[in-house]
């Protein structure tokens, strides 16, 4: 079997893994800076989403803008700050896949329990090259352990709950 690759086939695989990663680095600056127009602009305008390990509910498919408006109501309230690091992609014609390790800090004051939720995990993202542009096509969080007060990510604004039941309803299961 030949495992040799080409010197055009190295600087595309290398160039089609610098996207990706910049992808998921946008992803992450996005949601601490609450720049919502860049996170939507990772996304392709449909994706599946399994944050099961932090929400409880299954795997969905959901428009790209109706889950951007969730992730903002959910995470607004918060101050946030997601360091990621250990990335591994591999590259498929225009599909792809990316391990990408996370450690998610969430804070925020309260006279109930701890100010800080961290997560420690990583996604396992599926990504599609759209027009030229990768794209994530799918999100799958998955925390290996959690400190901290889980609660500070617990919303009870009713457009915020509004909103979840749409993402979340029965018809977006996969």
């Amino acid at each position: 079997m030949n495992t040799t690759i080409s010197h055009d086939g190295m600087i595309e695989f290398l160039w089609g893994k610098y996207q990706i990663e910049k992808v998921m680095i946008d992803l992450a600056c996005a949601i601490d800076r609450g720049e919502w127009a860049l996170y939507r602009r990772c996304l392709a305008d449909e994706i599946n989403v399994n944050f099961q390990r932090t929400t409880g509910f299954p795997e969905i498919r959901v428009n790209a803008d109706l889950w951007t408006r969730c992730a903002e109501l959910l995470l607004a309230p918060v101050r946030r700050h997601h360091m990621f690091s250990n990335f591994s992609v591999s590259i498929d014609g225009d599909v792809a896949e990316a391990t990408v390790y996370l450690v998610a800090r969430h804070w925020k004051a309260t006279d109930n329990g701890s100010s800080e939720f961290i997560q420690n995990g990583w996604y396992e993202n599926k990504f599609a090259r759209i027009n030229g542009e990768w794209k994530i096509t799918r999100l799958l969080h998955t925390h290996q352990w959690v400190s901290g007060n889980g609660a500070l990510l617990n919303n009870s604004d009713p457009e915020a709950m509004k909103v979840m039941q749409q993402v979340f309803s029965k018809e977006n299961c996969v």
